[in-house]
């Protein structure tokens, strides 16, 4: 059975929960490679500077291809696994970064 159509909440979270790494980890090497070869500025790469607050965000936002993919009425309990996923890496996100988004 092909993955796009396995029906599982616990498949689902595994994808919601994991495959941000995959976006954060392909994003983040982009803007090591755009600095390195000098077309972007170096900046605070810790993780409480600003471009790793956006390239955390955009991993999270990687999980917009398995939102839409499993968007089928068959696989509607994967679907809901990885907004679960994603909703809860959100939620993590803006735990963290609320002090820093809402300083006066």
């Amino acid at each position: 059975m092909n993955l796009r159509q396995r029906n599982s909440l616990i498949l689902g979270l595994g994808i919601g929960l994991l495959f941000p790494l995959f976006g954060f980890s392909l994003v983040y090497g982009i803007f090591d490679l755009m600095v390195s070869s000098g077309l972007m500025d170096p900046a605070d790469m810790g993780i409480k500077g600003k471009r790793m607050r956006t390239i955390i965000l955009i991993g999270i936002c990687s999980n917009i291809y398995w939102i839409r993919s499993f968007n089928q009425p068959h696989t509607a309990q994967t679907l809901r696994g990885v907004v679960i996923g994603t909703m809860l890496l959100s939620l993590a996100w803006f735990l963290y970064y609320y002090s820093d988004l809402y300083a006066s």
